[in-house]
């Protein structure tokens, strides 16, 4: 089991980002420390005040005491806009750190993680622990600093005034911090269980948003609004059981610091009537004891949720642990595009080998067929290609360059890639088919469009390229979003291509139109289809069989055609 961080973990770890906003910090601490000061000044002005009219019968002295009091009213109002000056720049500047570093490592991860990764842990490391942080840092370190030396202060004033009161508000303060102390462990674990539970809601809620349409077709509406309401359930029931526990622990000690006041009623009475203490001081004893009790509470309130953000915080720490891409240092450089696997074995962790000692060589120019039953390794070997995932043994070759040596970002800028699913984000058609070059003209977008095949149909829109076809393509058949994918290639340009079930998905019909389309950017180019439809056999000049995580047989394209069963 994982050891749960402390106060000073998370510090250490914080402190690598605060460094850069180090004078910002101080100057907030130093604001909200005066701004505590002003707290205990206020009070005793006021029982200065009142002293010098009800006693003393000195209106100089209580218009000067005024205008003092007054001085620190409008100073802690000004003391106000700058602190939230900076508490706004750190926000942003500062959880925007977290978040950066956090994304670039989310970029790296190894493949093996992001596979396994829920979607929704993700978006919450990224998005919303990071601010977590801030929190933790303003609420639970500075505030709760300032407010237990603001109780030392009043305990101490009080301990002065008479003795009693302040042995009552010091047994008082010490019980606060043993129920607290008795309930925060609760709260942590069940703050636990509430995030990782959430990861996965908001996982499952994402599919369930991308898949909206699958799921009318498949009349599951109904399934999905049970299952969402058995989600929102499991939610309220725990974040219900944190919050029963953390506001019992709260009214516990409210109810103690009611007695005490009882209690110190009592004796304010007796003192006055005594005439040890004055109107004055009686009012600032109980100005005081109002805010020591709510500094008390505060702490305690405060201390149960930075059990939940040191949760947070070691979330990220562990987040940033995860083991990225190997990444090669050498730049790759293709002349002629020959690829060689050599005694390549893959296998995914704590799992059989699905790559058994494969060996083949594809020529330059060479458009090859890689196909095989479903399961096989046909994308995994693509993948190993591109660098998504390294081989347990053996090697890959471009050029006589191995893959493993070289960077990942000259690796996928030589490499295309094409996918059945097409990756198109909320924009227009011209942002979508610029990924595959940020600096192409507009008179190289509409030839990548006419090798596509898309053109006529992009020129018939009122807007053109500048048409917004909205998330997954939403308004685009799957041939249209294919060929976006095939104009982005063609102005990404790459020396090699691998297309991976690319036209699965589509009709006869248009797979024809997208096979003519694929010819337009494969001249010259060594190429990997990766099918299991015999049309796509016509485009390659040879075939791979890859059978029990071998190649099985190596044909004409002609001839497997013919047998193919897969």
């Amino acid at each position: 089991m994982q050891k749960k961080w402390n106060y000073s973990e998370a510090v250490r770890f914080l402190s690598k980002y605060m460094k850069n906003y180090k004078k910002r910090f101080w100057f907030f601490y130093t604001g909200w420390l005066i701004e505590s000061v002003l707290e205990i000044l206020l009070p005793v002005l006021l029982g200065i005040m009142i002293d010098e009219i009800i006693y003393y019968r000195n209106m100089t002295g209580f218009i000067r005491e005024s205008f003092i009091y007054l001085i620190c009213i409008i100073f802690s109002s000004v003391l106000y806009f700058f602190i939230y000056v900076q508490h706004g720049y750190l926000m942003n500047m500062f959880v925007f750190g977290i978040r950066r570093e956090v994304f670039e490592h989310w970029q790296k991860c190894n493949a093996s993680y992001l596979t396994d990764a829920s979607t929704g842990e993700i978006l919450a490391i990224i998005q919303k622990y990071p601010e977590e942080c801030m929190h933790f840092i303003i609420r639970n370190i500075i505030h709760l600093t300032n407010s237990a030396l603001m109780i030392v202060i009043y305990t101490g004033y009080l301990i002065k005034i008479n003795i009693w009161a302040g042995i009552i508000v010091f047994v008082v303060s010490v019980f606060s911090v043993f129920v607290n102390t008795r309930f925060s462990s609760g709260v942590r674990d069940l703050g636990t269980q509430e995030r990782n539970k959430y990861g996965l809601y908001i996982s499952w809620l994402y599919e369930v948003i991308t898949a909206l349409k699958d799921i009318r077709l498949l009349g599951a509406v109904k399934k999905i609004k049970r299952r969402f309401k058995e989600e929102q359930e499991t939610l309220f029931h725990i974040k219900f059981k944190t919050e029963i526990r953390a506001l019992a622990a709260q009214n516990v000690i409210l109810f103690i610091h009611l007695v005490v006041r009882l209690i110190l009623y009592v004796l304010a009475a007796y003192l006055i009537f005594d005439g040890s203490i004055t109107l004055g001081v009686l009012t600032v004893v109980f100005r005081f004891y109002d805010e020591l009790s709510g500094k008390i509470n505060y702490v305690c309130t405060n201390y149960l949720d930075a059990q939940k953000r040191l949760a947070y915080i070691q979330k990220i720490r562990d987040f940033l642990e995860v083991p990225t891409e190997k990444d090669g240092k050498k730049i790759l450089e293709i002349s002629d595009g020959e690829i060689e696997f050599l005694n390549l074995i893959f296998g995914y962790e704590n799992k059989e080998k699905i790559l058994k000692n494969i060996s083949m060589k594809i020529k330059s120019g060479e458009r090859i067929a890689l196909v095989g039953k479903s399961g096989c390794g046909k994308t995994t070997l693509g993948k190993l290609l591109i660098g998504f995932f390294q081989p347990s043994h053996g090697s890959i070759t471009i050029d006589g360059q191995d893959t493993a040596e070289c960077k990942l970002t000259s690796l996928r800028e030589k490499i295309g890639y094409v996918r059945q699913e097409v990756l198109l984000f909320d924009g227009t058609i011209r942002q979508n088919i610029l990924l595959g070059n940020l600096r192409a003209s507009e008179e190289q977008i509409w030839n990548a469009c006419e090798a596509a095949g898309i053109r006529e149909y992009i020129f018939s829109l009122p807007k053109g390229l500048d048409t917004v076809i909205g998330s997954y393509g939403m308004g685009l058949s799957g041939g249209q979003k294919q060929r976006i994918a095939i104009a982005r290639i063609y102005l990404k340009n790459p020396d090699i291509i691998i297309f991976d079930e690319a036209t699965s998905a589509l009709d006869k019909k248009t797979e024809a139109v997208i096979h003519q389309a694929w010819n337009s950017i494969l001249k010259g180019k060594t190429a990997i289809v990766i099918t299991h439809r015999k049309e796509a056999l016509k485009s390659c000049d040879r075939v791979l069989l890859l059978e029990d995580g071998r190649i099985a047989e190596s044909n004409s394209c002609n001839r497997v055609e013919r047998e193919m069963t897969f």
